[in-house]
């Protein structure tokens, strides 16, 4: 059996349980990113070890926080933009 390694976040942008991770991808000598939005929370009989879970459902109150942390998001890619001149 190989050993598969799991892809990390270019970058990701935190606030309390929600978080925003940047994807570097590369198709055709093109990059470019996406993004994936989270929420982390946990289960009252989770396991010790691994006691979070993550969700793409968020509530009215998490909007303003998750809009921001797009924002920074957004504004990230457009500097890797700048700084490899694409």
């Amino acid at each position: 059996m190989g050993t598969e390694t799991k892809q990390k976040p270019a970058k990701t942008f935190r606030r309390g349980g929600i978080g925003v991770s940047v994807w570097r991808r590369e198709h055709e000598g093109e990059v470019f990113y996406s993004v994936t939005p989270s929420r982390a929370f946990k289960r009252r009989d989770a396991a010790e070890e691994d006691p979070f879970e993550y969700s793409d459902n968020f509530s009215t109150d998490d909007l303003p926080v998750l809009a921001r942390l797009l924002d920074r998001a957004f504004y990230w890619i457009l500097d890797q933009a700048l700084q490899s001149g694409s």
